[in-house]
C-alpha cells in the first residue's frame, strides 16, 4: 500500500499541534508555509511577555470563548494538556499571579519554538517560502520562486491565520481562495484592538494611566489599567469590550473610575472637599479621568455631588473606532463554524480540516488566543489521525 500523506499548511501553534498529533501515526507529513521560518507570529506574540495560557478552571476559561465550537475543541485540548505537552518538550511552565501561565524565566518565545520544531523535525518535511495558491481535494498548488508545483495528499490542514500581523505571515488573503469555492467565511474584523476617541476626548492625555478601573459595555466588563494613546485607549480592559463593541451602532463604554468605593462612599468625599475639583483629586482619580470629567459633565451636574458621583461611578466613552486591522492583536471572523464539523473537518472537501485562527471564533488576550489556536489544531490533528486509522 502506498504511504499516507498529510500536508498542513501554516506553522503556527495550530499547524504545529497538528503536525504534534500524527507524529505516531506512519503517515507522510509536509508542512507548508510561506515565510522563510515557520511560527512567526507566535515569537511575536512572546514581545510583551509570552502568555501560553491560564490556569483558571476549565469552566471558567471556556466561557472566555464566544462560540460553542472553539469552546468544545478547549475541553478536549485544555491548558492543563497543553502545559503537559510543553513539558515534555522541555518547556516548564509557572503561573504568575494573575493566572496567567508563561515558560520559566529563563526560556525566551525562541526556545519554546525552536523545541517544538526539534520534535517535528525528524518526522516533518518542512517547506517554507511557500505561498498556497489553489486545492482541491488530493491536491495543492503552490507557488515558491515564481514556480507554481503540485502537491497531492490523502488530508490536508489549514491553519493559515487570521488577518492582523500581516508581516508575520497571517494576512488573510486566503479567504478569497475559500469564497471561490463556495466554503462561506465572515468578514474580519479587528479583535483585542485599542480604540480610537474623537478628538476633543483626547486632550494631552498620551501616555497617561487609568490605572485599577472597571469597563463596561453590554454585559462584559473588564477590571485593569488603559493607557491613553494619542489615538485613544489601549490596554485589557477596552480589548475585553471590542465584541461587545462591535455590536453597537454608536458604540460606547462605561468607566468605573473607582470600583473599589461603593457610590456613597465618593459621594462622601466629594462632600467633604471644597469643591469638586478638589474632590475628584481627593479620589486620587488619574488626571484622564478628571479632563474627561471636567470637560463633558454639564456644569449644573458638575457642581452637585450627588450628581457628579455618579459620574464617577459610570462615565460614559464614545468609541470613534477600532485600530488598523493589521495593527491588532488579533481578528474577529474567518471560515463560519457551520462549514465544518466538531473536528473542523470541512462538510464540502471531506480531505480538508481547518484550524486556528483562520475559523470565526473570538477570545480575549490573556492566554485564551494561542490556547484556542493548540486546542483546535489538537482537534484538527486527531480528526486526520482519526480518518488514517480508519481508512
Amino acid at each position: 500500500m502506498n504511504r499516507k500523506r498529510v500536508v498542513i499548511v501554516g506553522g503556527g501553534p495550530a499547524g504545529l499541534m497538528a503536525a504534534t498529533q500524527l507524529l505516531d501515526t506512519d503517515c507522510e507529513l509536509i508542512l507548508v508555509d510561506h515565510k522563510p521560518t515557520v511560527g512567526r507570529k507566535f515569537l511575536v506574540a512572546g514581545d510583551g511577555g509570552f502568555n501560553l495560557t491560564h490556569s483558571e478552571e476549565l469552566e471558567t476559561f471556556i466561557e472566555k470563548y464566544d462560540c460553542d465550537w472553539i469552546k468544545n475543541c478547549v475541553k478536549r485540548f485544555d491548558s492543563t494538556a497543553f502545559r503537559d505537552f510543553l513539558k515534555t518538550i522541555g518547556v516548564p511552565t509557572i503561573i504568575g499571579s494573575s493566572g496567567k501561565v508563561f515558560p520559566e524565566d529563563h526560556l525566551k518565545p525562541i526556545d519554546v519554538l525552536n523545541s517544538w520544531k526539534k520534535l517535528l523535525s525528524e518526522r516533518v518535511n518542512f517547506q517554507v517560502n511557500c505561498h498556497l495558491t489553489d486545492f482541491s481535494e488530493k491536491s495543492i498548488s503552490i507557488q515558491t520562486k515564481g514556480i507554481t508545483k503540485e502537491i497531492d495528499f490523502d488530508y490536508l490542514v489549514l491553519a493559515m491565520g487570521g488577518g492582523s500581523w500581516s508581516k508575520t505571515g497571517s494576512d488573510g488573503k486566503w479567504m478569497e481562495l475559500l469564497r471561490s469555492k463556495k466554503i462561506e467565511s465572515v468578514d474580519f474584523s479587528p479583535s483585542n484592538s485599542g480604540v480610537e476617541l474623537h478628538e476633543n476626548w483626547l486632550g494631552n492625555l498620551d501616555g497617561k494611566i487609568l490605572k485599577n478601573i472597571v469597563a463596561s459595555c453590554g454585559n462584559l466588563s473588564c477590571s485593569g489599567d488603559i493607557r491613553c494613546t494619542e489615538y485613544g485607549l489601549e490596554g485589557k480592559p477596552v480589548y475585553a469590550m471590542n465584541n461587545a463593541l462591535r455590536e453597537q451602532n454608536d458604540p460606547q463604554i462605561t468607566l468605573d473610575f473607582k470600583p473599589q468605593f461603593e457610590l456613597d462612599k465618593v459621594l462622601d468625599v466629594l462632600q467633604k472637599a471644597k469643591n469638586p475639583t478638589q474632590g475628584l483629586k481627593a479620589l486620587k482619580l488619574s488626571d484622564a479621568a478628571i479632563f474627561w470629567i471636567r470637560n463633558f459633565v454639564p456644569k449644573e451636574e458638575f457642581t452637585k455631588p450627588v450628581e457628579l458621583a455618579k459620574y464617577v461611578k459610570e462615565f460614559l466613552v464614545p468609541i470613534k473606532g477600532f485600530r488598523p486591522i493589521d495593527e491588532v492583536i488579533s481578528t474577529a471572523g474567518g471560515v463560519k463554524t457551520t462549514e465544518l464539523d466538531e473536528s473542523g473537518q470541512l462538510k464540502a472537501f471531506p480531505t480538508v480540516f481547518c484550524a486556528g485562527e483562520m475559523i470565526a471564533w473570538d477570545a480575549p488576550t490573556g492566554g485564551y488566543l494561542i490556547q484556542g489556536c493548540v486546542s483546535s489544531g489538537y482537534v484538527a490533528g486527531q480528526g486526520v489521525k482519526g480518518q488514517l486509522l480508519t481508512k
